[in-house]
């Protein structure tokens, strides 16, 4: 991979970058003009060349498309993706193509990048898992349209947890003082992760992790409502199928358009999430409790938007701006501290 250079031949100097990888959605946190600057990708990719959107100049390759470890792969909000629920996904080819375009719709072709990416915070305890990330990054990804890919001249992997917390502990300039334990829950695409992250022993030391309420549910997220949605709107409707993009924008707003034509189906919408909030609840409540003993309960990731109503049920819920970029921007922020 090239990456730019300066004027008298240096290579600038990588740029941090937060990058959360998820099922659902690829999120990016990055510092621009002085403030943090956030971009997302859906993920959605699948091998081969599929025959969409602009061709580039040479005629013969569609943008969004890449080759690693010699297989080509096409990404696009508008395809049928390869399913991403899948065991050691952070760790796939299919991930990381996702990870670097994401990177290159950021603005990062050619550019170096320090990158922070995250893991489920007792994942981060299996150091074989973390290595084969960082080796997975590091694998060369080939943008065919001609392009160039950013360079990832550093990765470190954080626990996502952890890192939602200094994202609202830190304001860019200060870190506030974390006296008690505080809880979160980040609803993703495939997972919800539930943490209780302790307060330093010492002011100025780590984050700690209670590993007794550390835990990841599979098979309850975003993507859960959306199988349910699509189930629905196809026997209502009497479909044979219904894509991803469209049930994915029928589950964010209420209304599905079919046969050029839109329909409200916010009460299929309402059932779907329901069925899958009522389960997140329970869970959530097995290892938090009422949360009494908690400074504040973050909710974070992007099923804190569909499943709002969790947050109703803990008198010191917090749910922060854009929260689906809470652990990209807690990523991001513990490479800019680093930095100074």
């Amino acid at each position: 991979m090239k990456s730019e250079r300066k004027a008298d031949g240096r290579i600038p100097e990588p740029i941090p970058v937060g990058l959360d990888d998820g099922y659902a959605a690829v999120k990016v946190a990055f510092m621009k003009d002085g403030k943090i600057r956030m971009f997302s990708v859906p993920s959605r990719a699948r091998m081969g060349l599929v025959g969409i959107g602009t061709i580039d100049s040479s005629g013969t390759s569609p943008v969004g498309g890449y080759r690693t470890e010699g297989i080509n792969y096409t990404v696009s909000p508008d395809i049928e993706g390869e399913e991403t629920r899948v065991p050691d996904y952070n760790v796939s080819p299919l991930a990381r193509v996702l990870s670097h375009h994401a990177l290159v719709k950021a603005g990062f072709g050619g550019k170096p990048v320090r990158l922070a990416s995250g893991l489920p915070p007792n994942d981060l305890y299996d150091a074989d898992l973390v290595r084969r990330k960082i080796e997975s990054f590091a694998v060369p990804v080939e943008r065919l349209d001609g392009g160039e890919s950013p360079a990832i001249a550093d990765h470190r992997v954080y626990p996502q947890g952890v890192v939602a917390v200094v994202d609202w502990l830190y304001d860019g300039v200060s870190v506030r003082e974390q006296r008690y334990p505080v809880g979160v829950v980040d609803i993703g695409g495939q997972t919800t992760d539930l943490s209780v992250i302790l307060p330093p022993e010492s002011p100025g030391g780590a984050f700690r992790v209670d590993r007794e309420k550390t835990v990841s549910f599979s098979g309850y997220g975003v993507l859960s409502a959306m199988s349910i949605l699509r189930k629905k709107l196809i026997r209502h409707f009497g479909l044979d199928e219904i894509s991803t993009s469209l049930t994915s924008e029928a589950l964010r707003t209420g209304i599905v358009r079919l046969f050029g034509k839109e329909s409200a189906i916010q009460e299929l919408r309402d059932e779907a999430i329901s069925e899958v909030s009522s389960q997140i609840a329970t869970r959530v409540r097995s290892v938090l409790g009422k949360g009494t003993s908690l400074d504040a309960v973050l909710f974070v990731g992007g099923g804190s938007r569909v499943f709002s109503g969790l947050a109703g049920s803990y008198p010191n819920a917090l749910v922060p701006e854009n929260p689906e970029f809470a652990n990209a921007r807690g990523m991001l922020k513990i490479l800019t501290m680093e930095k100074k």
